[in-house]
């Protein structure tokens, strides 16, 4: 069995080298949430020095540089003999030119980002090769697809006056756009990356020293003895961990690279194929991202996007984010009792008497970080620091993993290995805004699809809902958020959606990219660690998914959903009307409530699960009035003969038995 307190990042793109250069990329990995440890607690100020939030990104953005030239080789294929010396030129060029950009930073922007003279010369040529590092760095981490997106743009931003119709926009000259895009809030230095300096390290932190330091252990062993005893007892173990992991650490494929290591191994024993385990565990590990209290990179900038608190984002996301486990749930609890799936052994699953006695100082910096964040309106890292605390504190009374400088700074140094992917794709995020800001093509062309979609908001969700899936295919979730909150959720908004439901329809929808084929990164990691073909994994993830698809839809046009415009009872009615939908949806799907359904039934189920779904003030669907008193109806039909159908059977199949010789001579069989 692995290490269960495995931090929840991927190392699949970074390795360590052999070699001396390796201890200085350890230096920077651990400085990186040192800084922001130093920086979120406005240590500077105290020595008479105030930092700019964009000289703060600058910094990190250079140290996040540098470590990934000296970590990650240039090709994948290449022998880990060390940095070459163009690795370690690349490396010291990223500190040398964002150490100059730092500390020049208010006299360039006083001096409109240009300067003259030769100041003009080095602005534009570290403008330049901050861009081309960023391109080269981003490579390296998540390959060719984010390099062609982010050059699209900028080529785009040279030819935006002569573009047809929407697309036409304004072009800069050269030397403006590039010290635009490197110096400006709104290109690289912007709010992406500024949000992971003063939110997402906290919080990356906070994950990787609960895992570290024994909590992971915790997490898991609940789950398993919680619901290993049930029927699918080994998936529904999953579940309950991927989500509580997920809800910490924030990132699907590393969630399912974290719990996957002992969860499909038991559904595997348990009676699951291997395409189906890695399947639960891909969909599971995705619902983490969307998940309180802590809902990874995407959910903090979008906040900052909307500037509104993340505990309102944090409790908009709730109830969609409990009725995708519900809907989850609902679906292996089906497929268990139909294929007569077991419970875990009671030697697999440990007691719950047992984990709590041994872990529960872990539990107390989690409640502690919603008590701060939800009751006091504490900044969020300031309450994720204040509950790091609490987790050094739980290590050395659980005493699982020895809490020592040594250990302190493996935390560091593995939070650092987790910010690099984030810091390079939200810089070229970064460059994808400023294009589309100084262009102004993020107005146009959201006016444009708007007006194109008339008052057809359902068309105009399901084009936002398409393009979310086909950006979000190989790119992480946090680079597809930005994107499409840039380009679409606006148009959703001029539309009449609630702009909370907007960025959450498109962050919601990048996030199931994750599980969506061809290009499902998750279903992917997944089905290396079953051992199962991985188009068959991405399929069977989006047969246990499939209602996550329809929960956007919901909230886009029920806001009781989200905890916003409603009263109580609007908000009760369409929680109980979601989760018997969603009952009836995941009946269909697996064929089985009480007993088989036959083909018409398991129809009939479907169509009632989806009247049900549809929220009553969709005006924008025909079928909307009414649906939930006919999607009641036809599920109570569905319900009471099914029920009474099994009942007919259940006596037949009896009957049948008593006549036979062999059950007269072998009456407990």
């Amino acid at each position: 069995m692995s290490d269960r307190n495995a931090s929840p990042e991927t190392e699949s793109h970074v390795r360590v080298l052999p070699g001396p250069w390796p201890v200085v990329a350890r230096i920077l990995l651990a400085a990186i949430p040192l800084f922001g440890i130093v920086y979120a607690f406005k240590l500077p100020s105290y020595v008479g020095y105030s930092m700019w939030s964009e000289q703060a990104a600058l910094l990190v953005l250079g140290m996040g540089l540098a470590a990934s030239f000296l970590l990650v080789p240039a090709r994948k294929t290449e022998t880990p003999q060390g940095p070459s010396a163009l690795d370690v030129g690349f490396a010291a060029l990223s500190l040398i030119v964002t150490l100059r950009t730092t500390f020049q930073y208010e006299e360039l922007v006083a001096s409109g980002f240009l300067g003259t003279g030769a100041a003009y010369y080095v602005t534009i040529l570290s403008a330049a090769a901050t861009i081309l590092l960023i391109l080269e760095a981003l490579r390296r981490l998540t390959g060719w697809i984010m390099v062609v997106l982010v050059a699209v743009f900028l080529a785009y931003a040279y030819g935006a006056n002569v573009m047809p119709g929407p697309f036409r926009g304004n072009a800069p000259e050269t030397d403006f756009l590039l010290a635009y895009l490197h110096l400006d809030s709104a290109g690289v230095l912007g709010t992406a990356l500024s949000v992971v300096v003063t939110t997402v390290i906290a919080y990356v932190l906070l994950g990787v020293a609960l895992f570290r330091l024994g909590g992971g252990e915790m997490f898991l062993n609940l789950a398993l003895a919680v619901m290993g005893r049930f029927s699918g007892g080994s998936a529904k173990s999953a579940v309950m961990a991927s989500s509580m992991f997920g809800a910490i650490s924030g990132s699907a494929v590393a969630n399912v690279a974290t719990t996957g290591i002992v969860t499909i191994p038991l559904m595997k024993k348990g009676g699951y194929r291997p395409a189906q385990a890695g399947a639960v565990e891909a969909v599971a590990s995705t619902g983490g991202q969307l998940l309180p209290p802590i809902m990874g990179a995407a959910a903090f900038i979008m906040s900052d996007f909307l500037q509104v608190p993340y505990t309102q984002v944090a409790l908009a996301a709730l109830l969609p984010a409990l009725i995708f486990y519900f809907a989850l749930f609902m679906q292996i609890h089906l497929y268990a009792a139909r294929h007569g799936i077991r419970p875990l052994e009671p030697q697999e699953r440990p007691r719950v008497k047992d984990s709590l006695k041994r872990h529960w100082p872990f539990l107390v910096p989690l409640v502690l970080l919603v008590y701060l964040l939800f009751f006091r309106g504490w900044q969020p890292e300031q309450a994720a620091l204040a509950s790091l605390v609490l987790v050094v504190a739980a290590a050395l009374v659980v005493r699982e993993v020895p809490v020592t400088l040594k250990s302190l700074f493996a935390v560091l140094e593995r939070a650092g290995r987790s910010l690099l992917e984030i810091i390079v794709i939200t810089a070229a995020a970064g460059l994808i805004i400023g294009v589309l800001s100084i262009t102004g093509l993020s107005f146009s062309l959201g006016v444009s699809i708007a007006e194109a979609s008339g008052s057809n908001i359902l068309l105009l969700l399901l084009v936002t809902a398409l393009t979310a899936i086909v950006f979000g295919m190989g790119m992480p979730t946090t680079a597809v958020y930005v994107l499409m909150a840039t380009l679409l959720a606006p148009a959703l908004v001029a539309a009449g959606v609630n702009a909370m439901a907007a960025h959450l329809f498109v962050l919601y929808f990048g996030v199931l990219s994750m599980i969506t084929p061809p290009v499902c990164l998750a279903s992917f990691t997944a089905a290396s660690l079953a051992r199962a073909p991985f188009m068959r994994t991405g399929c069977e993830s989006l047969r246990f998914g499939a209602v996550a698809f329809i929960v956007p839809f919901l909230f886009a046009s029920e806001p009781a959903l989200l905890l916003q415009d409603a009263s109580w009872t609007q908000v009760g009615q369409a929680l109980v009307t979601a989760i018997i939908g969603c009952l009836l949806f995941a009946a269909a799907i697996e064929g089985y409530l009480f007993d088989l359904l036959t083909l018409p039934l398991r129809l009939l189920a479907g169509l009632g699960g989806l009247l049900l779904l549809i929220p009553a003030s969709a005006e924008y669907l025909p079928m909307a009035a009414g649906s939930d008193q006919v999607g009641f109806v036809i599920g109570a039909v569905v319900l009471v003969v099914n029920w009474w159908r099994g009942r007919a059977m259940r006596g037949e199949r009896r009957s049948v038995s008593a006549l036979s010789p062999i059950g007269k001579e072998n009456p407990t069989e």
